[in-house]
């Protein structure tokens, strides 16, 4: 049985691997994280380290562990969706601009 601890510092070391590998750097094997991640793995996984604890403690436990992983992907989205709100609202002013000169000119003749 393994310590809270041990899990996190497990996890953390296979987060840096991660970071030296995209960085091009070299890296021990490792399979990297599962994007499927196996529920009842994790589930008694936690219970090892956790055997006494209630429904609501492991339900916030879960929850914790999930944005971990969704966190990073969930600001990527957030930065993309802030930029095409910016080049929108760049691209309106351009129009804006265009749509009165159009109207100027073709007051004029």
């Amino acid at each position: 049985m393994r310590c809270t601890r041990c899990l996190e510092f497990a996890e953390e070391v296979e987060q840096l691997r991660q970071r030296l590998a995209a960085s091009g750097q070299f890296v021990a094997y490792s399979p990297g994280p599962n994007p499927n991640p196996d529920v009842e793995r994790e589930l008694s996984r936690w219970l090892a380290v956790h055997p006494r604890a209630d429904a609501a403690t492991g339900f916030r436990a879960g929850w914790a562990r999930l944005a971990r992983f969704v966190r990073p992907k969930l600001c990527e989205w957030e930065a993309r969706w802030w930029r095409m709100a910016r080049e929108n609202d760049r691209v309106r002013g351009r129009l804006g601009i265009a749509l009165r000169e159009i109207s100027r000119l073709t007051d004029r003749g």
